[in-house]
């Protein structure tokens, strides 16, 4: 859920430009004020990189998302063909989990449930809010609103957003991740997990009409110590070969469920 969070936030303002947008993120701690690289971001023309220091990313292009992995020089493709197949797995492992979580007392069926955050077991979407606390901050220099981000009724994230318009590029990202969230929403269908996930997240993250320049998760309706910064954002031109995957990359099934 968190990933999908990111890459929503990640997405959400890129089309048509003459040159894209650059960005950096890292997450630093407050507690022992230490911090770390987190995310390199390439957005231009309608197309998406996210890098992490791990020589992972994923690559939004088109109606496709690819996982590149640098390290082993390999690449997921997660295309409507690919999501079909995953999807028949999926569903018949979550009802095999279904079956298994039935024959539970039902305090420790209780359990299981709060501890797999509803996975779909229910069938219904997953419900994402946002609200306006009222505040604003200042993140690196730039003055943002406050909002609470409400995940299944449970208050789950704290985000800082500066409107687009006060971000260097003429990136359109709210169209494109939107057009995404279409897709993803279209090969989800089949899977009640993934139903209404993609949608639910940029729907809320839209509300807020700007880019979250800090993120904080909530733990227990506490505020956590660890936060996510953008520390660079600027427009520039990306190269081309940014967004495609690099020759010589081996092609990966997608893993699903626990490894066998």
């Amino acid at each position: 859920m968190k990933r999908i969070a990111m890459i929503a936030s990640g997405l959400l303002a890129t089309q048509g430009a003459l040159a894209g947008v650059y960005a950096e993120t890292v997450n630093h701690n407050i507690a022992t004020g230490t911090t770390v690289p987190k995310q390199k971001i390439y957005v231009q023309n309608g197309s998406g990189r996210f890098a992490d220091p791990e020589g992972r990313s994923s690559l939004i292009k088109g109606d496709t998302l690819y996982m590149i992995d640098d390290k082993d020089k390999s690449y997921i493709v997660f295309d409507k063909a690919t999501m079909e197949q995953v999807a028949k797995k999926l569903s018949a492992q979550m009802e095999q989990l279904k079956q298994q979580m039935a024959k539970l007392p039902p305090e420790q069926r209780a359990q299981m449930e709060q501890m797999l955050g509803g996975a779909g077991l229910s069938g219904k979407p997953r419900t994402v809010e946002v609200a306006d606390t009222g505040k604003s901050d200042k993140v690196e220099g730039r003055t943002c609103k406050v909002w609470d981000v409400t995940r299944d009724g449970v208050l789950d994230e704290q985000i800082c957003v500066v409107p687009f318009a006060a971000l260097p590029g003429k990136e359109n990202f709210s169209t494109v991740f939107g057009n995404f969230a279409k897709v993803f929403e279209e090969m989800a269908k089949s899977v009640p997990m993934l139903s209404g996930m993609m949608a639910n997240e940029f729907t809320a993250y839209a509300k807020t009409n700007g880019y979250p320049v800090r993120q904080r998760n909530y733990d227990n309706g506490k505020l956590g110590d660890e936060e996510t910064l953008v520390k660079v954002w600027r427009e520039e031109a990306v190269p081309a070969a940014i967004f495609e995957v690099p020759a010589g990359y081996t092609r990966k099934s997608m893993p699903v469920g626990p490894a066998q």
